[in-house]
């Protein structure tokens, strides 16, 4: 039976031109320094290293040192010690915003073993040396992700890895369950409540539904979490939100959980992770190998474009191969890379992003070429 019910927010922060960092910015000045609520924030590697990059920059449009706020005691530093479940969080994706896993790629070792290492370990170094913050918590960019891949996020140090649950339905209660697979656990997003929506505009609406929803399935835990464009006003023109409205938004919710007098508490997803007693083995409703995702209502792979996707997988092979035969594959990963990014095999991306895959591994393929 549960007493209260813990809300872990979390905002995905992955975008890597002015624009649209410094409203990522912004928000982060107004809720979690200025409001010090607990929401953890996952950036890709690029994001993170243009933010310190434009450090200056950043205080001259918002009067605010980012960096040296992120850097002082605002936001946990766990490997230090300092994990306080109330404070912000600072948390990583794959530094090129590339999926943790290959999406439909048979035999999961060529990634594994020789893409996903290294992104994983530039954005942890970027955070180390330009935050002063070791990451504990890990997302996968639009939740692809499969069990086989746990064992690399821990072998670089993570402790955490928030997965999605679309996949599982109805069954709610699966959702609000510490999972472990290869040492980490593993915290599930609930796809049931999702704040950017307009049913939960009003701020009681949504934290109401939090607490029913956490009592009716007897889950403590209820992870929600949600691109930083829904309410950074960079997607203003589909859901009418600008940057001050998705502000107002948070610091409202923040608010009305500290309402509620404990019966609901706001804290991290380092915190949710450790404090779930509820745990489970993964392989209970996962299969080690299937790959599963948060881009639709079912957590499948609707939305990858195909062909793009096995121009990938190709090109992930032709890497492995030319290793072992001792070439200097550095320079055609870094193409790989850039066309990996889990934004260019989405169907409803354009132009833009699908001239920047093809320019990009179209050399990746040039420079591996025998």
């Amino acid at each position: 039976m549960v007493n209260d019910v813990n809300l872990s927010l979390y905002l995905i922060c992955h975008h890597g031109y002015w624009d649209d960092f410094i409203r990522d910015a912004r928000l982060i000045q107004r809720v979690a320094f200025e409001k010090g609520f607990p929401i953890t924030f996952f950036f890709s590697g690029i994001e993170l290293d243009e933010i310190a990059r434009h450090k200056d920059k950043i205080w001259d449009e918002l009067w605010f040192d980012l960096v040296g706020a992120i850097q002082g005691e605002y936001f946990i530093n766990p490997r230090l010690g300092k994990s306080n479940p109330y404070k912000p969080e600072l948390g990583i994706m794959t530094y090129n915003h590339v999926p943790l896993v290959q999406p439909w790629l048979r035999e999961q070792g060529e990634y594994l073993e020789g893409i996903l290492p290294d992104q994983i370990q530039r954005s942890k170094e970027v955070a180390e040396r330009e935050f002063h913050k070791t990451p504990v918590t890990f997302h996968s960019p639009d939740g692809v992700y499969a069990p086989a891949a746990a064992y690399k996020l821990k072998q670089h140090g993570l402790d955490t890895v928030v997965v999605s649950g679309e996949f599982l339905g109805n069954d709610k209660h699966a959702k609000g369950k510490l999972y472990w697979a290869s040492g980490l656990r593993h915290i599930m997003r609930t796809n049931d409540i999702q704040f950017q929506w307009r049913e939960f505009y009003d701020a009681r609406h949504a934290v109401d539904a939090i607490e029913a929803y956490g009592h009716d399935n007897d889950n403590d835990f209820v992870v929600v979490g949600f691109d930083s464009d829904e309410v950074n006003g960079m997607s203003e023109k589909n859901n009418g939100i600008t940057l001050e409205d998705g502000i107002a938004r948070l610091c409202c919710i923040g608010d009305e959980v500290y309402r509620r007098n404990g019966r609901v508490k706001m804290i991290n997803c380092n915190a949710a992770a450790y404090w779930n007693l509820k745990r489970a083995d993964i392989t209970e409703i996962w299969a080690w190998d299937d790959v599963h995702a948060m881009q639709n209502q079912w957590g499948n792979l609707d939305w990858i474009i195909g062909d793009r996707n096995d121009e990938v997988s190709h090109v992930i092979r032709l890497i492995g191969e030319r290793y072992r035969r001792g070439w200097d594959i550095r320079e055609a990963k870094e193409f790989l890379y850039k066309a990996a990014d889990s934004a260019c095999r989405h169907k409803d991306f354009g132009d833009g992003l699908t001239a920047h895959f093809l320019g990009n591994i179209n050399e990746a393929r040039r420079l591996l070429q025998g």
